[in-house]
């Protein structure tokens, strides 16, 4: 979400006068951005029955942070209001959107499922889905809201097949996997399939509620052949550049900027087959069932000893941030 507010909005600056709040540390950017500080939620994942009724530490760190900028909002007199936390935050600015002129564009992050159900049931005046499977399925939940199909993206000056790799004390063939350590990203099934290839190492960028339990079994699966590491955003692509292929195994993705950056460094990528992943990833790689750990680890071996020569690359090719950001510009001229 961080990457796309960022990517999105230093190139729409160009031709509309946008402003972000966040409630992170606000840092110099090309576009205005405003600071609003909130209490600091405990670092869990939203689950149970609170989470389902907006009621956890998050959804109600959600709720401070909208009702904090809402004053803010009013006063700038926007026209376009683009709600990324959903839950309270859509409910608050549709209602708000209601008494004002405003207009509210909802762009499909939560993926298929109850919490984007929720932003469309609010009626947004138009819906941004990430993938024609999440298109289709808003179609059939709510046919009478306008919706529009526009992907993420990735930077393509910063990833891209000639950045220079770093050095690694892995033996090769690297599986490296980007992610967040919470449950629905089964980095553990990871670990576990490429534990049973014949000689690939694992690297993991990324950190979590689940590092502990995820170092431990990676040491006693992996010994010397894995490595977990939290690098800078910046610092990427030369770690996937250092990589043969890319892996994540979650159970649900609403789009995964992640594969589509690891394709820009032309790294094949192996991960769970559905409809959406099947749209991004295409020919660059091999959609698979992580459950079945046997067939996970074929499918690693198999993507790493093929020579996917540029396909990955052209892949990432079709997802530029400039040709996503000009699909919003003209989106945008469209409502007004």
């Amino acid at each position: 979400m961080e990457t796309f507010a960022y990517e999105i909005a230093k190139r729409l600056t160009e031709k509309h006068k946008l402003t972000v709040f966040q409630a992170g540390h606000a840092v110099s950017k090309k576009f205005k951005v405003i600071e609003v500080k909130t209490f600091v939620s405990p670092p869990k994942s939203s689950q149970g029955i609170l989470g389902k009724f907006y009621l956890d530490w998050q959804s109600l760190k959600v709720l401070i942070f909208s009702l904090k900028i809402l004053p803010k909002i009013l006063k700038g007199k926007y026209d376009l209001i683009i709600p990324l936390n959903g839950g309270w935050q859509t409910l608050i600015f549709r209602i708000f959107s209601k008494i004002t002129s405003a207009k509210i564009l909802i762009s499909g992050h939560a993926g298929i499922g109850s919490d984007d159900a929720f932003n469309l049931l609010l009626r947004p005046d138009v819906f941004v889905a990430l993938t024609k499977a999440e298109f289709d399925w808003a179609e059939r939940l709510v046919p009478e809201v306008h919706k529009v199909i526009i992907p993420n993206g990735v930077d393509l000056a910063y990833f891209n097949p000639k950045v220079k790799p770093v050095n690694l004390s892995l033996v090769k063939p690297v599986v490296v996997c980007a992610s967040a350590l919470v449950p629905y990203k089964r980095v553990d099934l990871t670990i576990k399939a490429v534990a049973k290839t014949k000689n690939s190492s694992l690297l993991i960028l990324g950190d979590g509620q689940l590092h502990g339990l995820i170092d431990t079994l990676g040491k006693r699966l992996l010994g010397k052949r894995y490595l977990r590491m939290v690098v800078p955003y910046a610092q990427i692509p030369s770690y996937y550049r250092a990589a043969n292929v890319f892996t994540l195994a979650s159970k649900t993705e609403a789009f995964g900027i992640s594969y589509v950056e690891a394709m820009a460094c032309n790294l094949p990528v192996v991960t769970t087959a559905d409809d959406s992943r099947t749209e991004i990833i295409g020919p660059a790689g091999i959609l698979t069932n992580p459950d079945n750990i046997e067939q996970y680890t074929k499918d690693l071996e198999l993507a790493a000893k093929t020579n996917y020569k540029n396909v990955p690359y052209m892949q990432a090719l079709k997802f530029s941030w400039n040709k996503v950001a000009q699909r919003y510009s003209d989106l945008i001229q469209e409502l007004s």
